[in-house]
Parts: structure tokens; C-alpha cells; sequence
């Protein structure tokens, strides 16, 4: 059985990858959720049988109640009867395994507490607000919200770390990833990273435009004001526009992945500028496809990009993104041999059907 709630995001593809490789293997996989949302990562297509429980709370529209609400009675009670309930429903079945994956509302999901059958947790990080500094309750906020705030984070963290130390075997995204789960939970993760679908995500004719690619929102937190400023050092005359595709679109809908492919390829580099990224698919995209990554120097970038070899690992510098840049620019033989460099590293190391293959295999100890 595999479990997941995420929202429309790249972690819910890893979720569709994992349902459709495991399958592919000669596995029946069942899928169980509480995601009503049909969108091209639906991990239901690619299941034997999927099971949708409903979990949609009415909203409030009062400002203090509302919240109360579904902080309190939706989340930290109606949700963890629904978890209940699914757990339930899985053990009576008889499954050998069940794969849980994140739940947007909690992190770790409260259906981990509840099983009975065996579970792998995929921890892709252990809950942001309660241990990141930068996403901190402002001072300048009132009191009565500053002191709900610190309430809800303090059961929020506690709920997190009690559900994750519910798992039979916890996974981690990358050996970055697998020390902030040690010191969030003091358990020691496998390391099982991303793959990308090489046969898709490849080099093509096509012509280099004078732009550089960058996938996230226009956010600090993802790095757009470095690359904004790194971009606008960059002498006019030739100067690259930077290409911004966010992750949604307003029908919630990724760019499709043949267009997505197409801007790789078309861009001098990748900017991979996300402070606090376990792991990330767009870099090992942009290398599937023969595109150097320049990507800041923490978290999960550094196993993913090799120094010189298939990108660069910067620092929070804008100057020195734009340094990199102008290299690329102006040594665009060194930016092809870096290009298949990075190809060559996605074929040998990062794989969905490599990264499927070893899934399976933790899967199958777990039992």
C-alpha cells in the first residue's frame, strides 16, 4: 500500500514515479489518500486500486474561529480519525508493506502512529517552521497572535516528530536531508534519492536562446533575488533574460514537461538558488538534458552538482552567480562538455527505474 496528501508539487510526482516503477517491478500497488485533485502527477492512474477518503472541512469565514477551527478540530482531530480510519482499512487487507509518504497538513502523517502492518516513511524533510530560523514568527506581530502562533507551532513540531517516530524504517532524500532527520527525530535515515526519466529529459537540436532558466517561485526563499540581481550584473550588451517558469499555473497546472524540456535545452544554464532543498528535480532535469547547474553551495545541491564538472556550487553572491554566468557565455565548448558531463552522471546515478529499483529492495527487507 502506498499513502500520500501532497498538493500539486514535484514531491507528488516522486509519489506517481515510485506507484508506477514499484508496479512495473511486478508489484500490486494499491494507493490511499485524501487528495480529491486530478492533475498530471496523479499517482491514482498508475495504481492496481486507488482509495480517495474524504477529508474537506467546511470553512469558517470568521478571522479568530476560523482559524481555531481548522487548526484544532480539522487537523488535529478530524484528520487523525481519517488516518485512523485508512490505517485500519490497510491492515485489514494484509498488506506486506505500506509506503507513506508526506502529508501536506502534518508533514509526517498521523497514519503512521496507527498502523500495525509494516511502513517505510519517505521523509523529504522534517517540518519547515519548527526548526528553520528564517521562517520564524515576526516580532511585529501582535502578541495573541504571536503567542497562537507559537502554540500551534509547539503541537504542530510535537505531532511531527511523533508520527515520524511511529515508522518502521524512515528515507531520507539525501545525506543533507538524513542529518536534519537525525536532528529532528534522532533516527537514522536510509538515503534513497530522486531519479528523472532520462529518455524524456534529454538533449535536443535545439537552439540556444540568450536567457537562463530558473523554476521556482518569485520568492528569497527560492533564491529569485539573487538570480534577479546576478542577471542585471551581467554587462547589457549581453546580458541574459531570465526565464522564470513557476511551478503552478493559474488552472494549477505545471507547464507540460515536452515544453519544459524545450527551455532546458534552449537556456545557457539552470539556476538552483532554493536555501534549504534537500534535493531537487530541477537540477538533475536540467542535467538529464545537457544543461550545466549553477546552484548555491548547501543542502542537498552538493551532491547533486560536482564542481566544475557538470556546474558550479556558488555562494549567496550574486556576483559570483554572474561570474559563472559570463563563463558559460563566453566558453560555450566548456558549457557542452559540462552538459554531457551531467547527462552522463543522470544515466549512471539518478534514474527513476535505479531509484525504483533500490525502493523496492528497502521495501523488501522492511517485510
Amino acid at each position: 500500500a502506498v499513502f500520500y496528501d501532497i498538493a500539486f508539487s514535484g514531491a507528488k510526482r516522486l509519489v506517481l514515479e515510485q506507484v508506477r516503477g514499484l508496479r512495473e517491478m511486478g508489484n500490486s500497488v494499491d494507493v490511499y489518500t485524501t487528495d480529491a485533485a486530478k492533475d498530471i502527477f496523479d499517482p491514482l492512474v498508475a495504481a492496481n486500486n486507488g482509495f480517495v477518503y474524504k477529508f474537506a472541512p467546511s470553512s469558517l469565514n470568521l478571522p479568530i474561529l476560523g482559524r481555531l477551527k481548522s487548526d484544532f478540530i480539522d487537523t488535529f482531530c478530524l484528520l487523525k480519525n481519517v488516518h485512523k480510519k485508512i490505517a485500519r482499512d490497510i491492515d485489514a487487507k494484509g498488506y506486506d508493506v505500506v509506503l507513506v509518504n508526506i502529508d501536506t497538513h502534518t508533514q509526517a502523517p498521523f497514519i503512521l502512529r496507527y498502523l500495525k502492518t509494516k511502513s517505510v516513511y519517505y521523509c523529504l524533510e522534517p517540518l519547515r517552521n519548527a526548526y528553520e530560523y528564517s521562517l520564524r514568527i515576526q516580532d511585529s506581530i501582535s502578541f495573541l497572535n504571536r503567542f497562537y502562533e507559537n502554540l500551534n507551532r509547539w503541537i504542530r513540531k510535537n505531532i511531527d516528530r511523533k508520527n515520524a517516530r511511529s515508522c518502521s524504517q524512515i528515507l531520507a532524500l539525501s545525506l543533507f536531508g538524513r542529518e536534519r532527520i537525525i536532528g529532528a527525530y534522532d533516527l537514522y535515515a536510509k538515503v534513497l534519492g530522486l531519479g528523472v526519466n532520462e529518455s524524456f529529459f534529454k538533449p535536443q537540436l535545439s537552439k540556444k536562446k540568450n536567457q537562463v532558466l530558473f523554476i521556482a517561485a518569485k520568492d528569497s526563499l527560492f533564491g529569485y533575488d539573487l538570480a534577479k540581481k546576478a542577471v542585471n550584473l551581467i554587462p547589457k550588451n549581453i546580458r541574459l533574460e531570465l526565464k522564470i517558469v513557476t511551478w503552478k499555473k493559474e488552472n494549477s497546472e505545471r507547464m507540460p514537461d515536452k515544453e519544459v524540456v524545450k527551455l532546458y535545452n534552449e537556456s545557457v544554464a539552470t539556476l538552483s538558488l532554493s536555501k534549504f532543498d534537500t534535493s531537487g528535480l530541477v537540477p538533475l532535469e536540467s542535467m538529464a538534458c545537457g544543461v550545466p547547474v549553477i546552484a548555491l553551495n548547501v543542502g542537498g545541491y552538493r551532491e547533486i552538482v560536482v564542481d566544475g564538472e557538470n556546474g558550479f556550487l556558488v555562494e549567496f553572491n550574486p556576483e559570483q552567480i554572474a561570474e559563472k554566468l559570463l563563463y558559460l557565455i563566453n566558453n560555450p565548448e566548456k558549457a557542452v562538455e559540462m552538459g554531457k558531463k551531467g547527462r552522463k552522471m543522470i544515466e549512471a546515478d539518478w534514474t527513476w527505474k535505479k531509484q525504483v529499483k533500490q525502493l523496492n529492495a528497502i521495501l523488501t527487507e522492511t517485510v
